[in-house]
């Protein structure tokens, strides 16, 4: 293994995209663009900006944190529509990629620069959004791919944090709301539901649901065929350590089952096949066959850091690339499975083919491409070099992958063949943060 000096730690971790102020290289969100059978399209957030594959995820491009409208430890919420635009949250506003190389906020019309925390697309492509705001706390809709919100829920609260937003697979009319008001230092959690599409809301039970004052609620599923069925999931339910996911038929139930948990984070998926899915970043997972009433123990899955379904069939996972804070490397920053049983690598970090190619004057172009590329290519050992980076790093040449030789590891590196952010650096690092970012979904 490899020796890095505490001076070149802190030193990659401070300055560094890869370390994201401070937080080691990680997938956050996977993402599918609407309106096909297929997974060609797809987006992942990561820690360090975003990537985008055209080809299933042989290859991916990268966009930098600027691009996208951000910085710092927060994590956008992404949403992928049939049209190719390409929506996130962010605090100068609810934005949208439409030519493949800016993000736009919308200036004159709805949400203009409103602080936006949740978004979902619903299977009939219809757009909701939940303002965060100090002067907006509604919830809007558009029919029009974002181009429009003429729909709007009046919430009547003081500024609530909406968690998550999701739309009935089998029932566009049907959407779930999860948030939370701080007021005194003393936290409300919101549980809402609709019938009509979002024009109104009614609140759920929250009877059944074990939760703390640094607990955070999160719709994470909802039967692909049973409207009424959905799955919530609370995070530390002791306050300290450990998730647990609870299910409730409404309209029928007047309470919430809890189906599973562990101390540990769990990510979950709701498959098109009626099967729910629950995997940790340490503690292994299991898969169930009757919503939740047992379980069996996947053998070996990814340590995910979320769960998604491709249109396919395949379920995704943000898996670890690297390894980090006792967590184990799984060698991909995203893996792939269809049995559960054999996961398949789709991307090392390493392998990122390069920047978006945007034309200069854009934030991707002049920012990300020119300014941040190189650095991210050397510290995490990127083996591309489409735009002819200093060769600093010791990167291979452009057939390395092809002859099974992995990647430089980069300045961050602590193991053989990978490029980790150093565990020291970040823990140092990270102390000095106060991390303010969205939950991550199933």
């Amino acid at each position: 293994m490899r020796r890095i000096g505490l001076a070149a730690v802190v030193l990659c971790s401070l300055a560094g995209a890869a370390g994201a102020n401070g937080r080691p290289p990680g997938t956050d969100s996977i993402e599918f663009k609407q309106g096909t059978t297929s997974s060609t399209d797809i987006i992942a957030g990561l820690t360090f900006g975003l990537i985008i594959s055209h080809d299933s995820g042989a290859t991916w491009q990268w966009m930098c944190e600027a691009a996208v409208g951000y910085q710092g430890t927060y994590d956008p919420v992404y949403a992928y529509s049939q049209s190719g635009a390409i929506f996130a949250t962010t605090f100068d506003g609810f934005t949208a990629m439409r030519d493949g190389c800016t993000f736009n906020n919308y200036a004159t019309t709805p949400p203009g620069t409103t602080f936006v925390s949740a978004d979902v697309l619903g299977p009939d492509h219809a757009l909701y959004y939940g303002a965060a705001d100090m002067h907006d706390a509604n919830v809007y809709r558009s029919a029009d791919d974002g181009m429009t919100f003429p729909q709007v829920w009046q919430s009547g609260l003081n500024q609530p944090w909406w968690e998550s937003v999701m739309v009935a697979p089998s029932d566009a009319t049907r959407v779930y709301l999860s948030g939370y008001l701080l007021a005194n230092n003393t936290k409300s959690f919101l549980l809402y539901t609709s019938v009509d599409g979002g024009k109104t809301f009614t609140a759920l039970p929250q009877t059944g649901l074990t939760d703390a004052a640094n607990s955070a609620i999160s719709i994470v599923g909802v039967s692909p065929t049973d409207p009424t069925l959905v799955y919530v999931r609370v995070t530390l339910e002791n306050n300290v350590l450990g998730d647990g996911i609870y299910k409730m038929k409404v309209g029928t139930d007047t309470s919430w089952t809890r189906i599973f948990g562990k101390l540990d984070s769990v990510f979950f998926v709701a498959r098109a096949n009626g099967d729910i899915v629950a995997i940790t970043p340490t503690l292994g997972g299991s898969v169930s066959h009757d919503q939740g009433a047992t379980w069996t123990v996947l053998t070996s899955p990814p340590h995910a850091n979320c769960l998604t379904e491709s249109p396919d069939g395949w379920v995704w996972a943000c898996s670890q690339n690297y390894g980090q804070n006792g967590i184990q490397s799984d060698g991909y920053g995203i893996m792939k499975s269809q049995d559960l049983a054999t996961w398949t690598g789709v991307i090392r970090y390493q392998d990122i083919s390069g920047p978006v190619s945007c034309a200069p004057g854009t934030v991707q172009h002049d920012t990300c491409d020119a300014m941040t590329w190189c650095s991210l290519r050397m510290q995490l050992g990127i083996i591309p070099n489409p735009t002819n980076c200093p060769d600093t790093s010791g990167s291979e040449p452009s057939d390395a992958k092809s002859t099974g030789k992995t990647g430089s590891a980069g300045c961050c590196d602590t193991g053989a063949g990978g490029g980790p952010v150093a565990l020291l650096g970040s823990l140092m690092v990270g102390a000095l943060l106060v991390r303010r970012r969205r939950a991550k979904l199933g």
